[in-house]
């Protein structure tokens, strides 16, 4: 068995982000709740923390704290409110470490060093209407127009969806492979807010915390 011991600077992060929880976001849960509120401004103060890229190197904006550190900001957030547990989670864990893996190092100066420093929130869509989190289901595709690509889909239920600043979003672009169902069809595009064709709108549910969470349905025509 592996004996996990946290260094004094864990035990530093742990005690700061309980802190934060304590006076910055548990004395309102209920209010947000009750009227379905976002507060942008907690993330401003995760920010100023270095949590919102607490496991990103520094040399893109991060805090360059190991992985052991995302796991205790995460737990001290779910310990104190889900949704926040969830956004972080999603800004984080799902697209910013997904762009400091596998992204180019234009992509990572242009959209990880602002979603590491807080400047910008950031998703992941996957899930869709019809297919939920079966990626081999989903229906969205892009093609190719010259040196661009036109995106075509919607996609469901995504955290931080209606309020988010850029998005990670899986489509198919090998149509051969989509009707044999072979993953390796699929591809990953970074979206903005700002660009043509996007729109996204809340729905409704009986979870608070999600409900905070904004889930959202896209429609995108790119």
């Amino acid at each position: 068995m592996i004996e996990l011991q946290l260094t004094e600077e864990h035990i530093a992060l742990q005690r700061t982000v309980r802190e934060f929880c304590a006076g910055e976001v548990a004395p309102y849960i209920k209010e947000w709740d009750e009227k379905s509120h976002f507060e942008r401004s907690v993330f401003e103060k995760m920010a100023d923390l270095g949590l919102m890229g607490v496991c990103i190197p520094e040399q893109y904006g991060g805090a360059g704290f190991d992985y052991i550190s995302l796991g205790i900001v995460c737990e001290e957030l779910e310990a104190c409110d889900t949704f926040l547990r969830v956004a972080m989670s999603v800004h984080v864990g799902l697209n910013s470490l997904s762009v400091f893996s596998w992204g180019t190092e234009e992509q990572k100066q242009k959209y990880l060093v602002p979603q590491a420093k807080g400047e910008k929130l950031a998703t992941f869509g996957l899930t869709e209407p019809n297919a939920g989190s079966d990626v081999i289901g989903m229906k969205s595709y892009a093609k190719r127009d010259g040196d661009d690509w036109i995106l075509n889909g919607e996609k469901m239920w995504i955290s931080l969806g209606d309020v988010a600043d850029h998005f990670l979003f899986f489509c198919w672009t090998d149509a051969e492979k989509q009707k044999n169902r072979d993953h390796s069809g699929i591809s990953c595009f970074i979206v903005e807010r700002t660009m043509a064709g996007f729109s996204s709108g809340t729905r409704s549910t009986a979870n608070s915390a999600s409900r905070r969470a904004t889930p959202v349905i896209f429609h995108y025509r790119m």
